[in-house]
């Protein structure tokens, strides 16, 4: 028995999502739910290749009919638990739609009961997926099921009111690459239908391998920023009506007292302020808040800057200026959180302010 390139890189891919998986369980508990759902999905998605271009090899080889791996149907489930699960401000909140897993759980049955009829009965290897209709019904039911997943998860960003930063900008893409492989799938599935000489292995394999690295990419990028990947992070004033009161108490006296304009700012001097340990205003900013300290002054430094750029103090300041009248060290570090922020630079903002001035029928900044 011999691998070629193509079950290699599977191989690989495989153990590296299994990596990615375990990994990802280690992260803090505010963002191991959401991350524990994608590394998920990255695993579902090689084991779903390791059926099409491993176990045929084995079977092949040793003669031994190999179980499917029912991983296709726990996909969509997987892809909408983590798009919900990024919206969740609270540690505590459930995913309730547990009939998600139904399709997935139902194919896992039956895919062992059918392993073990052919174990019994035929005894040599068969292909789990070797009759062409049952192909095409399999696929079929994972086309319709992944589009109604995927119409939640649109109908869920569509819905959304926080729509700046990368953050968003980041989910977005992600949210595109995976109606791109929709559209493809369900191209594909015609062509095979219809044209099977049309399809190659070449070309799907290529497919594979493109969606392969892209759903290691997002993966990974969610193990090193969890803070900005794993979690969808709110403004200040969208969390505002669901904070405690030491939380309102800490937004507050970060507001009124314009504490945030000190570019030494430290934690311990809020601490100070508020009267209560250093540890205590983390878990105030890491459970209630959802973000870390620098993240909140960081924020209200940008909204101070924004403030000061629809004032037209850019005619009198330059943006160096501004930066340090809104709390910043340095330039660089303004345009660093301004455009994390808004997704735009302070040049960019300025421009897109100034038009909407001048044309009502343009997007506000």
């Amino acid at each position: 028995m011999s691998f070629g390139v193509p079950q290699i890189a599977i191989l690989l891919g495989t153990l590296n999502a299994a990596i990615l998986l375990v990994s990802l369980t280690f992260l803090p508990p505010r963002f191991r739910k959401p991350a524990r759902y994608l590394g998920g999905f990255i695993l579902g998605y090689t084991l779903y290749l390791f059926n099409w271009m491993i176990f045929p090899q084995i079977g092949y080889h040793y003669d031994v009919s190999i179980p499917w791996i029912p991983s296709l149907y726990f996909l969509p489930a997987f892809a909408y638990y983590f798009a919900k699960s990024i919206q969740i401000t609270t540690k505590n909140a459930e995913t309730k739609e547990w009939y998600y897993l139904l399709p997935g759980t139902l194919d896992s049955v039956f895919q062992a009961a059918k392993w073990i009829y052919v174990r019994k009965t035929i005894g040599t290897y068969v292909f789990p997926l070797n009759d062409k209709t049952e192909f095409f019904i399999y696929e079929g039911i994972g086309l319709i099921f992944s589009a109604f997943c995927i119409s939640k998860i649109y109908k869920m960003i569509r819905n959304l009111s926080y729509k700046q930063g990368v953050t968003y900008v980041f989910y977005r893409h992600a949210f595109y690459f995976l109606i791109f492989v929709f559209a493809r799938w369900i191209i594909m599935y015609s062509i095979d239908l219809f044209r099977p000489e049309w399809l190659t292995f070449t070309i799907q394999f290529s497919f594979w391998l493109m969606d392969l690295c892209f759903f290691l990419f997002l993966g990974y990028k969610s193990l090193i920023t969890p803070n900005m990947y794993s979690t969808r992070l709110l403004s200040i004033d969208q969390l505002k009506p669901a904070l405690q009161d030491e939380s309102t108490k800490l937004i507050s006296l970060l507001r009124d007292q314009e504490l945030y304009l000190n570019p030494n700012l430290s934690r311990r001097d809020l601490s100070e302020k508020m009267q209560i340990s250093e540890i205590k205003v983390s878990g105030i900013l890491n459970d209630q808040l959802n973000t870390t300290f620098y993240g909140v002054i960081n924020e209200l430094r940008v909204e101070k800057a924004k403030r000061l750029l629809r004032k037209g103090l850019s005619k009198q300041l330059t943006l160096e200026g501004i930066a340090k009248e809104s709390g910043f060290k340095s330039r660089t570090t303004f345009y660093k959180f301004f455009k994390r922020n808004t997704g735009m630079t302070p040049s960019e903002f300025l421009q897109t302010y100034e038009a909407q001035r001048a044309d009502p029928t343009c997007k506000p900044a």
